[in-house]
């Protein structure tokens, strides 16, 4: 399994959700931030509107899933933020104990 969070600036959440769910992702978590940024020759620190994005998948669609938020995510400017891809090794349902890896796997690809 993979844990994908990704950094978006705010005005693009729902390009990416919308792109998610077209792909097959049936839910995120997201929480909104204020980041304070400063890039290579950005001085004094801006401060952006980001949402953090988390969403968890089979081994499998974690590469779709990048995918699919750095196509709707991107305003091809600094700074559009960060994706970073963990490895877990599990995910468990607080009130059954248990992990049911079907919500977990996407659809495959229409041709």
């Amino acid at each position: 399994m993979k844990k994908i969070e990704a950094h978006v600036p705010r005005d693009k959440l729902c390009e990416v959700d919308s792109a998610l769910r077209r792909i097959g992702v049936p839910g995120l978590t997201f929480a909104e931030e204020d980041a304070m940024v400063r890039g290579m020759w950005s001085y004094p620190m801006d401060k952006v509107k980001h949402v953090t994005l988390t969403v968890v998948v089979d081994d499998g669609g974690a590469g779709q899933v990048v995918q699919s938020i750095m196509d709707s995510g991107s305003t091809s400017s600094w700074p559009d933020g960060r994706i970073s891809v963990t490895s877990l090794e599990g995910v468990y349902d607080i009130g059954s104990g248990s992990i049911d890896r079907s919500e977990l796997v996407l659809p495959p690809v229409n041709s």
